[in-house]
């Protein structure tokens, strides 16, 4: 088990090369937190006036346009020279999204190919999960820290984005708690469940996952008798999954709810089987918000269904739904006319979301929101193990790269959120100055390989060289347009140089402090300036 993370290395104080007192300063710009900054004095010049640099293009490295980086940042998990690749042989950004959105037409990439081989236990039967768990050979935290590792490595490594992307947004709406007390059994399942659904119908999803085991486990359905349902699923069904608190549903019909649901179970403890057992199903008349039915059989199944399906379609899903997805990939804010017009697009298309999607990728607020929205920290591991070009392998020990993705970010665990709404949207909620902190660690961890150490590959500073040798201010260049997919600006220009404390018009070669102690200080202030840090 994982014991501390590693603290940033710093050179020693009589190190000939240190000449002031190191510190890290973020300066905020624009509402977004800029860069790093070393106070390192850059050469020549005097440390109480720092001067400010235009900026030297190296055009030989090529960038995508404002459009296609969006699409890669927003819709996929994050920009990487590898998918940027793919997206110019495709001959588009709009032919990308149109491939995206039918998944198993994109070949998957070899690592992401691999994963499921990487954890093997989470294949296991419920059965023997359980009976390891309490033997003591293997717990239920070890099966979810498998799933968050497997997960994060997926959005890292998979050619499918825009389906990783979205897998992470349904798992997050319809939240099964991967380290519940009994629910964990089942969410390897539960996962592939979303996995199928994530670019099909809202109603087929929102079927399949109230009646999956997972979750009947978690929100406490299995416990329902005839005569006294548990209301805890029929409550978060209208809530979380569904109408939301606004539509206008009483104390009366959350119970009315939770007796449609009744009846669907699950043997916990002992088989961990699913079924539907009419005895345990509550009838007699209900109404929920315009549903309405008799009740009658102590078979409910066709009214579970019928319910369901009307919650699913019912005008007020369609603006929840809207209301997230708009959050999620347009930003805070997202104005109530797009969320209108997602809602639309689900509605008239039976809740197709391929086509919500595309009226949401086609509003106009859509691109407006470009690089405004705050990346939480897993999605900023992801990205940067991206950006970086991180080569993990096949683990071998509880220290290998692929078993301990989970703890880098310095965050809730995917899929631990431990409420049932799901871990929250909104760039405050990842603003604080201890997450930012923490992700600037994880930045310097990650570029100059301090941590993880097994099993894994990281780039050195020479390989990132586009030449034998090459002024700094070009070489900032190259790397921005390589890590971040664009151009360099005078900002990330002179943040870099503070930074490294060299003027604009050194020579940089493979040997060069830029390229080996002060790699780490160089590429992490690209990394830690708002241009990495939002998506």
């Amino acid at each position: 088990m994982f014991a501390g993370f590693p603290k940033v290395r710093e050179l020693p104080a009589d190190h000939p090369d240190v000449t002031h007192d190191a510190s890290r300063r973020t300066v905020l710009a624009g509402g977004a937190a800029l860069t790093a900054a070393i106070a390192t004095p850059v050469v020549g010049a005097s440390p109480a006036a720092a001067a400010t640099y235009p900026v030297n293009p190296y055009t030989a490295t090529s960038v995508p346009s404002a459009t296609a980086l969006h699409y890669l940042n927003r819709l996929g998990c994050g920009y990487s020279r590898t998918t940027y690749a793919q997206m110019k042989a495709i001959g588009s950004a709009a032919k990308w999204l149109d491939a995206q959105l039918s998944p198993s037409t994109v070949t998957e990439g070899p690592t992401a190919s691999a994963l499921t081989s990487w954890y093997p236990d989470l294949g296991e039967s419920v059965t023997t999960k359980w009976s390891r768990n309490t033997s003591g050979d293997k717990g239920g935290w070890e099966y979810a820290r498998d799933l968050a590792n497997y997960s994060m490595l997926r959005r890292a490594y998979s050619y499918r984005q825009v389906l990783e992307s979205l897998v992470d947004f349904w798992s997050n709406h319809l939240h099964v708690h991967a380290d519940h007390d009994t629910a964990w059994v089942w969410r390897w399942s539960y996962d592939a469940l979303v996995r199928k659904h994530a670019l099909g119908r809202f109603e087929d999803m929102l079927l399949a996952a109230s009646l999956h085991p997972a979750m009947l486990l978690y929100l406490d359905n299995w416990r329902s008798v005839r005569g006294a349902p548990n209301e805890n699923q029929g409550r978060e069904l209208l809530e979380l999954h569904t109408v939301g608190r606004s539509a206008g549903y009483t104390e009366a019909m959350v119970k009315d709810s939770a007796k449609i649901l009744s009846g669907y179970t699950v043997d916990a403890f002992d088989t961990w089987a699913f079924r539907y057992d009419a005895t345990k199903h509550t009838t007699g008349a209900v109404q929920v918000l315009g549903f309405t039915h008799a009740n009658a059989s102590t078979d409910g199944r066709a009214v579970t269904t019928a319910y369901l399906k009307y919650l699913a379609n019912h005008p007020a899903t369609a603006l929840n739904i809207a209301r997230k997805l708009c959050r999620h990939y347009i930003g805070d804010s997202a104005s109530t006319t797009v969320v209108n017009v997602v809602a639309k697009a689900f509605r008239d298309s039976g809740t197709d979301i391929k086509a919500t999607v595309r009226a949401l990728v086609a509003h106009p607020e859509f691109l407006a929101s470009r690089g405004t929205v705050v990346r939480t920290p897993v999605e900023d591991f992801v990205a940067t193990v991206r950006a970086l070009r991180v080569v993990a392998t096949k683990p071998t020990s509880e220290d290998s790269f692929a078993n301990t993705a989970v703890w880098v970010p310095q965050s809730t665990p995917v899929y631990q959120w431990p409420r049932p709404d799901g871990s929250p949207y909104g760039d405050a909620t990842w603003s604080s100055a201890t997450r930012m902190l923490s992700s600037f660690r994880m930045h310097w961890n990650l570029t100059a390989g301090w941590w993880p150490t097994q099993q894994v590959g990281y780039r050195t500073g020479a390989s990132w060289m586009p030449a034998a040798s090459l002024r700094l201010d070009r070489y900032v260049d190259h790397l921005c347009r390589t890590l971040l997919g664009r151009p360099s600006s005078t900002r990330l220009l002179n943040a870099a140089l503070t930074t490294v404390g060299y003027g604009p018009a050194t020579v940089v070669t493979a040997d060069h402090p830029v390229n080996t102690w002060l790699y780490v200080r160089l590429v992490g202030a690209l990394l830690d300036s708002p241009d990495h840090m939002r998506r």
